[in-house]
């Protein structure tokens, strides 16, 4: 036991995520009094009433009196209490939830906030902020891919970074507005224009860019996130964009070839700054073609490490902090940039703002600069900036 962090008691709840979906919610409570709290989405899939269960019975036997202080020991303890009853629940949100609310529990039995619990007393380098600006993916409207992010290479700050899309989104919503689209948004708050193509949404991007005052290239750069898995057709081989493919009029189908010329052509024509999942996750081949065409220019993000230079961190795929953790070491070893994101159906837990804080994380991807769960993690990392600033102690890293 250190300074009383034993844990004592653990609760598990149901609470309500961006979409209204369940989510479970764990709080720990340590014997000094300091207690920690965490919530992680269900989305639309499994049961949080048997989450919640699990976390009231079993999971909280597992680690009930141990030290908080011991993130590694008490996620392998969760780890394997949970992986003895993934037979009866479905998914690990009660793990994370109670990692997470763990951490923070520790943090505060120390009398330290969680970035500098997770990432020691030093200044933090700060993350440049990833801000979705046009959602596609499954919804009906909007593109085929996912999403088209802003990302403000040019800012000075964290605080400055978060502005500039601030601004950017609105000006472009009056700009979608004006033209007669629609400014409903998708998940992560992203507009969903009803537009031909990505050609045309990036240039509606380049001209918000140019309304704000800002040049493409130099102060704002442009994300995509293809989520090419879902566009792959296994049967025929090809990527199948429905949505450019029903405006058009006639069927747009993209072999792995086409696929590479297409990002190529995209690349030239905007200031493409990094592609997340642009091709078949077992495509090992035509990702590793892609690396030679772009690397050197854009960054290729992926979640496995493999044919990129630039590795996306979500809390729900690690399982764990200590899991996220292990996960940020072994991308910082392979020489790749680190984004740390939330999941696409979000609660307004702000758990990765310090993590990305507290890891050095170059980017941090949580959506628009809009709703509350999005908005709560890009705040809190203002928070941090603000506390070092306070000590004399700037905290920038763009890269």
């Amino acid at each position: 036991m250190l300074n009383g962090l034993d844990i004592i008691e653990i609760t598990g709840r149901i609470v309500r995520d961006s979409w209204g979906y369940p989510g479970v919610e764990a709080e720990v409570i340590l014997e000094n009094g300091a207690h920690g709290r965490a919530a992680v989405s269900m989305g639309n899939n499994g049961s949080a009433e048997e989450q919640v269960r699990l976390v009231n019975d079993r999971l909280s036997e597992s680690i009930l009196f141990e030290d908080a202080s011991d993130q590694g020991r008490i996620d392998r303890m969760l780890s394997q209490a949970g992986d003895e009853n993934w037979a009866e629940v479905d998914g690990n949100q009660g793990v994370l939830a109670i990692s997470m609310a763990v951490a923070r529990a520790a943090g505060a039995g120390l009398h330290l906030p969680l970035y500098r619990y997770l990432g020691g007393t030093s200044a933090p380098v700060m993350p440049v902020p990833m801000m979705s600006m046009i959602s596609g993916g499954g919804g009906d409207k909007g593109l085929d891919f996912h999403e088209i992010m802003i990302v403000p290479q040019g800012a000075n700050s964290y605080s400055e970074g978060l502005r500039m899309g601030v601004e950017i989104y609105q000006a472009l919503k009056r700009l979608l507005s004006i033209s007669g689209f629609s400014t409903s948004t998708g998940d992560g708050g992203g507009f969903e224009p009803d537009m031909k193509n990505s050609e045309e949404a990036l240039h509606y991007l380049m001209d918000s860019f140019k309304l704000t005052g800002y040049k493409p290239g130099e102060d704002v750069l442009v994300a995509i996130n293809a989520d090419a898995d879902r566009l792959y057709e296994k049967e025929n081989g090809t990527y199948c964009f429905s949505k450019e493919s029903r405006k058009g009029g006639i069927s747009i189908n993209r072999a792995q070839k086409d696929m590479l010329a297409y990002y190529l052509r995209l690349s030239d024509g905007f200031p493409i700054c990094a592609v997340m999942n642009g091709l078949w996750k077992e495509d090992l081949e035509g990702r590793k073609e892609m690396m030679k065409l772009l690397e050197h220019r854009t960054l290729l993000v992926s979640n496995d490490f493999a044919a990129a230079n630039a590795t996306i961190i979500r809390l729900e795929q690690a399982g764990t902090v200590s899991g996220a953790l292990e996960m940020v070491e072994k991308a910082r070893k392979a020489g790749h940039k680190v984004i740390v994101a939330s999941d696409v159906k979000d609660t307004e837990e702000s758990f990765i703002a310090d993590m990305a804080a507290a890891v050095g994380a170059d980017y941090v991807k949580s959506g628009a600069p809009c709703r509350g769960e999005c908005t709560a993690k890009y705040n809190e990392l203002l928070r941090i900036e603000e506390f070092y600033r306070k000590h004399g102690q700037t905290a920038v890293h763009f890269a």
